[in-house]
């Protein structure tokens, strides 16, 4: 079904940038939008004016847009009523961490590992070795399906601290895959001859080099703010379009990519 609406925004941050004041640039677009008038589809980098029509190809398709004035918004086919749109510049509240203290129960790792995971590639989380022993007999691993065909993969760790790599996880019979079928992943405990299902979620490793665009284009549209509203802001950003994310990792990630410590 298609819709024609006006793009409208609500109110997040503020900061001083290049382009009109109302106009908007595109940070990611999932599905088709088109702008009416010019009849091209909204992608990463498009700048357009809050006062063009667009025209959403699904009902489903989402756009995240930023103004210099207006800060970052989520448009979708039915959010041009401000009365109901919710504000995205709030701490990344559903973002996952494990510093300041292990995690400790089946719950606290079955609560840490649950809904859409997002790993930068590579991610290093800490949990309680008393509670749970890794060692040759006692470990995590998780499982996926691959060709339709369920695949083990030992969790490498050091001391109390377990490690994904997305290198080492899509390895099959010494050779690289590029991915799962799905993103579906079981995380389960082994200790002894016993294995114990701990959780399922979604496990999602951005394309790095589609990340860094996106991110990039935050960064330049918030120059003048300070590095942690930046970091609260891409953590937002990718809770909202790919699932919760380590705000270590994240930090790390935004240190080393971009030089924002």
């Amino acid at each position: 079904m298609k819709s024609i609406i006006p793009v409208l925004a609500f109110f997040l941050i503020t900061n001083v940038s290049g382009f009109g004041q109302n106009d908007f640039k595109v940070i990611k677009v999932n599905g088709t939008i088109m702008l009416k008038t010019r009849g091209i589809s909204l992608e990463t980098g498009t700048v357009f004016s809050e006062k063009e029509d667009l025209l959403f190809r699904s009902e489903d398709a989402t756009a995240a847009v930023i103004n210099p004035q207006k800060g970052r918004v989520v448009i979708t086919s039915k959010n041009h009523d401000l009365s109901s749109a919710r504000s995205n510049n709030m701490p990344s509240m559903y973002n996952i961490s494990s510093r300041g203290g292990n995690l400790v129960s089946n719950k606290d790792i079955s609560s840490y590992f649950s809904g859409k995971v997002v790993v930068l590639e590579k991610a290093a989380v800490k949990v309680d070795d008393s509670a749970f022993p890794m060692d040759n007999n006692n470990l995590f691993f998780l499982r996926y399906i691959y060709k339709g065909e369920e695949i083990n993969k030992k969790l490498n760790f050091s001391h109390d601290t377990l490690f994904i790599d997305k290198k080492a996880l899509y390895t099959v019979d010494g050779k690289p895959i590029p991915s799962a079928d799905n993103t579906l992943i079981k995380l389960f405990y082994r200790k002894g001859n016993e294995s114990v299902l701990v959780s399922e979620f979604d496990l999602i490793f951005p394309d790095m080099k589609q990340l860094a665009s996106e991110t990039e284009i935050i960064i330049n549209e918030m120059k003048g703010k300070s590095s942690g509203e930046i970091k609260q802001e891409t953590g937002a950003y990718i809770n909202d379009f790919y699932g919760k994310v380590s705000n270590e990792s994240l930090a790390k990630w935004l240190e080393t990519r971009f030089g924002i410590k």
